[in-house]
């Protein structure tokens, strides 16, 4: 994926990933065809601070269909399922960050409802194939889907699938998404969020 982007004017993706499928090209084959792409402004980043731990703005999106599944999408660099998102670029709204990471992954256009919750701390830091750290603090916002065409991008999401609640926790998912089940798993509701356990 070719990615630009132009500070203060928004994200500018222009999306090329040949449409490989898993009989053209053996998944293992694919890790060194398509590496995880990385935004102009955190590739500048990491050449400053190399592996070391960055705090970043994440969003995602949480789209059920009509028996309440919540669909995922299989990771290509740590192969677990997550939901669709990522990062936020510089001044980019977490709302666009959403939708377009969203379309980006699935090949959907979502309309977002509402915020689901938003997390951080230990759950949301991780530890990449490559050495790079991070800490996230994902805004995941709920949606529906308006437009578009299923289809895995094949270079940050191997494949796409709907997932029942107990069809997710056997399955190898991100961590963060344990202490958001209720939130996840529910159309509808108030916005979630860990509660504090600072004190002065």
């Amino acid at each position: 994926m070719i990615i630009e982007w132009a500070p203060c004017f928004g994200f500018l993706a222009r999306p090329v990933w040949p449409r490989f499928s898993s009989k053209q090209v053996p998944l293992s084959r694919l890790y060194n065809v398509c590496p995880m792409p990385l935004s102009g402004h955190l590739r500048e980043l990491r050449k400053k601070v190399g592996h070391d731990l960055l705090v970043l703005p994440s969003t995602a999106v949480a789209l059920h269909d009509e028996q309440g599944r919540v669909l995922l999408g299989l990771h290509s660099d740590r192969r677990i399922w997550v939901l669709p998102g990522g990062l936020i670029e510089p001044c980019e709204t977490p709302a666009d960050g959403a939708v377009r990471e969203t379309w980006e992954e699935t090949g959907l256009i979502v309309e977002l409802t509402g915020i689901l919750g938003v997390y951080g701390g230990k759950e949301l830091l991780v530890d990449y194939v490559n050495g790079d750290q991070v800490s996230y603090v994902g805004t995941i916002f709920r949606g529906v889907v308006v437009g578009g065409k299923l289809r895995a991008d094949m270079v940050e999401t191997l494949e796409l699938r709907y997932f029942s609640r107990a069809e997710l926790t056997q399955a190898p998912h991100a961590r963060w998404m344990d202490i958001a089940l209720d939130a996840i798993f529910s159309e509808r509701g108030p916005a979630d969020f860990q509660r504090p356990t600072w004190k002065p």
